[in-house]
């Protein structure tokens, strides 16, 4: 008779996913992001069947002595559960807003002397930074302008030829934060400088060979360990420009033959630009001027798992969490 040999609970190892905020009194984590959360419940179970245990926990929790977190939650037995012993990782995962590098970037790598951080602090403080991001990639972005001041954007709007203009934080997520219009509606807003203020492009007919119909469309290729692991569409909705799903867009697949071959050279290049970090988590959004030719619009370092969960076949999912699990070797 077979018997499933099953790992003892002590050597199994340990992932913690960190975030900033203290949400120890709520009844589950997560609680306004459904979709994610149901996506790490997916890789709490997924690690309990191959040895591994997943962790959430605040940075607060942390205690750097010990190099353990106090407390933290678990998903087991399909309920979240709060763990009250301490937890000491094998791996930490960092979740922790853009916005937070600089401000945490001494802590992180204080604890990375101790336990693997990933992504590494130095790829998100390099990358994160959308005025890093244009450094970086220019030749494959928007002609972006760095503005301090009301001055500045007034002096900078008229040298922009489109009739729109982007303006950009340089942390941020989800759409949250950018304007997108006039000129002369760009000079009203109240905008927290600095900022990066970019050329409108006009991209009407989603990707070039895919999609079936013109419609505001960007393309999401997502990457773990500079491998890519799915693309994914994002589509405005009626009369919107933004083509994030926090911005009422919807998401469908996109096969990888479907990929234009433009873009995989763009993709190839950037990834020669990177290649100096081996292990690494990211995804990179392009839209396609009207007459097709693709345009970077940015890198993001923490790619949600919401899209994962909602347009990812089990194929696709099974791949990108054995991906992910290869970096605690």
């Amino acid at each position: 008779m077979l018997v499933k040999k099953t790992m003892k609970k002590e050597n199994n190892k340990k992932i913690v996913v960190i975030y900033f905020e203290d949400d120890w009194k709520k009844k589950v984590p997560l609680n306004d992001a459904t979709a994610t959360r149901e996506s790490f419940e997916n890789w709490h179970e997924r690690g309990l069947d191959c040895g591994i245990e997943f962790f959430r926990a605040s940075i607060g929790w942390y205690n750097e002595k010990k190099n353990v977190f106090e407390k933290s939650w678990a998903y087991r037995d399909k309920k979240w559960q709060k763990i009250e012993k301490p937890i000491k990782p094998d791996l930490i995962f960092d979740k922790i807003a853009g916005k937070k590098d600089y401000e945490l970037f001494d802590w992180k790598m204080t604890v990375g002397k101790k336990t693997k951080i990933f992504n590494h602090p130095l790829f998100r403080a390099l990358c994160d930074n959308k005025l890093n991001q244009y450094i970086l990639f220019k030749e494959f972005m928007p002609s972006s302008f760095l503005i301090n001041n009301h001055l500045e954007l007034n002096d900078v709007l008229k040298k922009i030829k489109s009739l729109r203009v982007v303006i950009k934080p340089f942390y941020g997520s989800g759409g949250f934060g950018i304007f997108i219009g006039t000129k002369n509606d760009a000079l009203k807003q109240k905008i927290e400088f600095p900022v990066l203020v970019q050329e409108f492009i006009k991209s009407e007919k989603g990707i070039p060979g895919f999609s079936q119909k013109k419609m505001i469309a960007d393309l999401r290729l997502v990457f773990i360990n500079h491998k890519l692991i799915y693309a994914l569409s994002r589509i405005a909705k009626k009369g919107s420009l933004f083509t994030n799903f926090h911005q009422g867009a919807t998401a469908i697949l996109v096969p990888k033959n479907k990929i234009p071959k433009s873009v995989n050279k763009i993709v190839q290049k950037i990834i020669d630009k990177l290649s100096l970090f081996k292990k690494n988590n990211y995804s990179l959004d392009f839209i396609f001027k009207n007459n097709g030719g693709p345009v970077l619009i940015e890198m993001n370092t923490t790619p949600g798992l919401d899209l994962l969960g909602i347009v990812g076949n089990k194929k696709i999912k099974k791949e990108y969490f054995e991906e992910f699990i290869s970096i605690l070797k």
